[in-house]
């Protein structure tokens, strides 16, 4: 008989998605796993579209409380919602696809060889401040991992406890007994989720620095856990002489201050060797009005990064609380903190030829080149540069806003991730949560 899915009674469902401890969270997890591994596609597919409708459903407390949680725009919230249950949905359909592959007759004796994927079990995700909900509690981590078959064990964000908690709740009411679990905490917690036996991958949105502090706590285990950790990058962006200045200014300027700048995608490079472009640019982002930051500590590093800025460059700078400010240098000082990502709405602009700036880049998540047909050349030469240090590269368009597809590359060379062939964005990202086995030879009957 097929597994079904069966939740827990309400008061069971209730504490999963309240706060718990570590090890009883983890525990619930392992006793969860070989029921969720053995459920189909399609009851898996069941499972994501119920908790898309329960989020959905519940829309308006969560974007309310996310609003007073977070500083972001009603219009921002609502769009990211409708992000998060389209993602739990195409993940879910995902699921459901077959999966396998077969190499007839190519075994000893004539058997075949077919590859199918196994759940890794369970998964502990680390909930972002910035995207709240897309890739907050309920975000493509945790949907990623349950499409997968594995069991979740969410930490919420400090900065966001109200809107964590209520997505758990949400969350835990639509799942199986076990399936999803919520804990809260300092890095302390952080590292006993990481450094706890039932865990057997790691999905993590943040800092370099928290995301470099979990992949050593995993590979100082016992039995050494993956990783997948996304972390800085600099987006830089490449401006050759045919791009359309008013579009291409007007796009860069609300990519940089979009959401206050905190985005992981934000434009935080841009080279141009046109002086009137960058100051048109920097004069652009300066004007533009930004809400408050996140947290106070996001702001006080903001106010930081302006200062250390303005006592050794030239700062064009707006009003208010977080300003937004472009930092205008020549190309061949681009060096330390002019290479770094900086959180809040910010950019570097670096007047000179743009040739040589891919090699001195470390790897980002996206690049992103503005140019017209007589550039082609120009951005072929450049594109080789490019490959090399980001997963995605965007041609005539800025890198914020990333698609939920099939195709999406939502990963790049380190420091922007710890692992460059994965995604965390898109049906890919599934897969960092299922290893393939080969079964060679078994009977037809046998096969998964």
């Amino acid at each position: 008989m097929e597994p079904t899915i069966s939740p827990a009674a309400d008061g069971g469902r209730r504490r999963q998605g309240e706060h718990m401890n570590v090890s009883t969270a983890v525990s619930r997890a392992v006793a969860a796993a070989p029921h969720l591994a053995s459920l189909s596609g399609e009851l898996r597919r069941t499972m994501l579209h119920a908790c898309a409708d329960a989020l959905a459903a519940a829309g308006g407390e969560i974007v309310a409380t996310a609003l007073e949680e977070t500083g972001l725009t009603m219009a921002r919230l609502r769009g990211e919602l409708d992000r998060t249950t389209g993602q739990l949905r195409l993940l879910g359909d995902h699921a459901a696809k077959p999966w396998r592959r077969v190499s007839a007759g190519v075994a000893a004796g004539g058997g075949d060889v077919v590859t199918v994927p196994v759940p890794v079990g369970p998964v502990a995700v680390f909930a972002a401040s910035n995207f709240p909900l897309a890739f907050g509690v309920s975000g493509g981590d945790t949907a990623s991992a349950l499409a997968a078959g594995c069991p979740v064990v969410v930490k919420a964000h400090p900065a966001q406890p109200r809107t964590g908690e209520l997505l758990g709740q949400i969350l835990a009411r639509a799942l199986p007994d076990g399936a999803f679990s919520l804990v809260a905490g300092g890095p302390e917690v952080s590292l006993e989720l990481v450094r706890a036996a039932g865990i057997r991958a790691v999905g993590f949105t943040g800092s370099l620095t928290g995301g470099r502090a979990l992949m050593d706590a995993a590979a100082a285990r016992p039995d050494p856990i993956p990783v997948y950790a996304e972390m800085g990058s600099l987006n830089p962006v490449l401006v050759l002489p045919g791009a359309a200045v008013p579009a291409t200014v007007s796009a860069l300027a609300a990519a940089v201050t979009g959401s206050a700048g905190q985005l992981c995608t934000k434009p935080g490079l841009v080279v141009t060797g046109s002086a009137a472009f960058a100051e048109e640019l920097a004069n652009a982002v300066a004007a533009v009005p930004v809400h408050r930051m996140l947290t106070a500590g996001m702001a006080q590093a903001h106010e930081t990064w302006q200062a250390h800025a303005s006592a050794a460059h030239r700062v064009v700078a707006g009003a208010g609380s977080p300003a937004p400010f472009a930092v205008v240098v020549d190309v061949d000082d681009l060096a330390g903190e002019l290479l770094e990502e900086h959180f809040g709405p910010s950019v570097v602009i670096a007047v000179g030829a743009a040739e040589d700036v891919p090699s001195r880049l470390e790897g980002s998540l996206t690049a992103s080149v503005f140019a017209d047909e007589g550039d082609r050349e120009a951005a072929r030469s450049l594109l080789p540069g490019l490959l090399t240090r980001a997963g995605r590269i965007v041609w005539n368009g800025v890198p914020t806003g990333v698609a939920v597809c099939d195709a999406m590359q939502h990963g790049g060379p380190w420091p922007a991730t710890s692992a460059s062939w994965s995604t965390s964005v898109g049906t890919e990202a599934v897969e960092r949560f299922r290893r393939p086995v080969a079964l060679q030879g078994l009977p037809v009957e046998l096969l998964p």
